[in-house]
């Protein structure tokens, strides 16, 4: 009966959020990848090890029409698996890397080492990001080295006065920016030629900020 049903569509989403096991494994036996164009995985407390399980079941090279791809808490022994294979996803234009929780693999690791590991991680999606028109990532400390031609929408939950000014210079067609900025100097200038803007949104220093623009 399921079967039925996926097969009366071309396409659909998948959102793995605070899903039960059961109905995962339920869900996991009917998919059909090529079909899918949206898919959320999650492995935060509602769901943990769901991120596994997927990738037991399926190589993420499979959802070949997949157009937006979120990943919740999924820890760094998936990341090979899933993320080093986004470059073959041609359609893929929005990617959500989201830690909704402190991690628990990171509370035996020294700061150096979770470092590391961040860099292993950003190197592994580098290469698609320039494919991307929605982009949501825990922080951006590497993210100047990036073009961006054609994101439209970025949501970057810290960042830094140069990440915005290099992201200014290399984001033409951007509209929307959502991002909390760190200054440890009062008068640190934080205007660049965002002018493409037509939403704005800062939190600096725990003060908010709001701008958006009707045409």
């Amino acid at each position: 009966y399921i079967d039925a049903i996926l097969l009366t569509y071309t396409c659909y989403r998948i959102n793995f959020k605070s899903i039960s096991r059961t109905n995962f494994n339920l869900i996991c036996q009917h998919i059909i990848p090529n079909q899918v164009t949206t898919l959320t995985l999650s492995n935060d407390e509602n769901t943990p090890g769901l991120g596994g399980l997927f990738s037991s079941r399926f190589q993420i090279q499979q959802f070949i029409h997949l157009q937006s791809l979120t990943l919740i808490d999924i820890e760094p022994a998936l990341w090979e698996s899933i993320v080093t294979q986004l470059i073959r996803l041609k359609r893929l234009c929005s990617f959500s890397y989201i830690n909704l929780r402190e991690a628990f693999w990171k509370s035996n690791l020294s700061g150096t080492a979770i470092t590391q590991i961040d860099i292993d991680l950003f190197n592994s999606y580098a290469p698609v990001l320039s494919q991307l028109y929605r982009l949501r990532l825990c922080h951006g400390d590497f993210l100047e080295s990036v073009q961006f031609p054609n994101l439209r929408h970025l949501i970057l939950e810290r960042s830094s006065i140069n990440t915005i000014k290099h992201i200014s210079s290399v984001a033409p067609q951007l509209k929307s920016l959502d991002t909390k900025i760190r200054c440890h100097n009062l008068s640190t200038k934080i205007i660049y030629p965002l002018l493409q803007l037509t939403r704005l949104i800062l939190v600096i220093g725990g003060n908010n900020f709001r701008i958006i623009k009707y045409k």
